[in-house]
């Protein structure tokens, strides 16, 4: 009896793996390949340095400024900001340059228009910003910084010819943030007033491009 037992047995365990084997074949058995997927281990470095809790800024920046009827100057200046929102920001300028040689002058053949300390051109304004395209700049493919388009508008006055003038101030700007607490800035600045100089009341445009460095704390 014990014989037929193990006959039996060993009878099963051979056919078993028969069955199974003609089941697959036949479709009866549907056996899941395990797919392993590696790890993508490239990563971009993404430099994620932005303003958070700091909100006043403070730095200087140096560009030229074309005085309308002069030729080109060089500026300089200093600004300080207000952030009091993550789109709006209130920003201070207060910038100096010296006018250069005049059209006028040039085609009288050395007549001055212009003397001493009223060739100075000092100005100051009061700006309203807005962030309209927040993102990234990229240096490389894997090295990116966070920036910023923005738009200002606002007023303030302007010392010119020995006089002063109430000026309108429009612009555009980019900022890169480089650390939490630091940034580089290209600014573009249109400073119109009125004025009588050299001769008709007209409205002059004085067009400013300069690039800075400021600090947040």
């Amino acid at each position: 009896m014990a014989n037929r037992f193990q006959q039996f047995l060993l009878a099963s365990l051979f056919f078993l793996p028969s069955a199974a084997i003609a089941d697959a074949e036949d479709g009866a058995v549907d056996i899941n390949p395990i797919i392993v997927v590696e790890p993508d281990n490239q990563q971009r470095e993404a430099y994620e340095a932005q303003i958070d809790t700091e909100f006043f800024e403070i730095g200087a920046y140096y560009g030229i400024l074309s005085i309308e009827d002069f030729t080109s100057s060089d500026v300089i200046g200093i600004k300080t900001a207000f952030h009091a929102t993550e789109d709006f920001f209130l920003q201070a300028n207060l910038g100096q340059a010296k006018a250069g040689t005049s059209y006028a002058e040039q085609q009288t053949g050395g007549s001055r228009l212009l003397e001493g300390d009223d060739r100075n051109y000092t100005y100051y304004n009061l700006l309203l910003g807005y962030n309209i395209f927040p993102g990234e700049t990229f240096v490389t493919q894997s090295l990116a910084f966070n920036s910023a388009f923005y738009l200002v508008a606002g007023a303030g006055n302007t010392e010119f010819a020995g006089d002063k003038h109430f000026t309108l101030t429009f612009g555009s700007g980019y900022r890169i943030i480089l650390k939490d607490w630091l940034t580089i800035n290209v600014d573009f600045r249109d400073h119109t007033f009125e004025s009588q100089l050299p001769a008709n009341k007209k409205r002059n445009h004085n067009l400013e491009f300069t690039t800075g460095v400021t600090a947040f704390f």
